[in-house]
């Protein structure tokens, strides 16, 4: 399956009507573009980057997406994977 992976969706400071998806303690504070294609080369999944790209709510905002080959339930299964291997990168960094 393929997913659009935006960063809002696991960033903290955002509010779901902002388009977060995951609750603020599974989030983290401004994901990067960077962090998340490292946990998704930890987690060994297939991905593209697209950095000139904006989130639809925030279209004047280049942020940037990711879409993933995965083999996962949900997206939001996906997203508690990616948002947790950032926490645990952060940590031992």
């Amino acid at each position: 399956m393929e997913t659009i992976v935006w960063p809002v969706y696991i960033n903290s400071n955002h509010s779901r009507k902002e388009g977060r998806m995951l609750s603020i303690e599974e989030s983290v504070e401004e994901p990067k573009i960077r962090e998340i294609s490292q946990a998704l080369r930890r987690l060994k999944l297939q991905y593209t980057v697209e950095h000139e790209k904006s989130f639809p709510g925030s279209w004047w905002e280049k942020s940037g997406r990711v879409v993933v080959t995965h083999e996962y339930a949900t997206k939001l299964e996906l997203l508690r994977k990616i948002a947790n291997t950032i926490k645990i990168n952060r940590v031992s960094n």
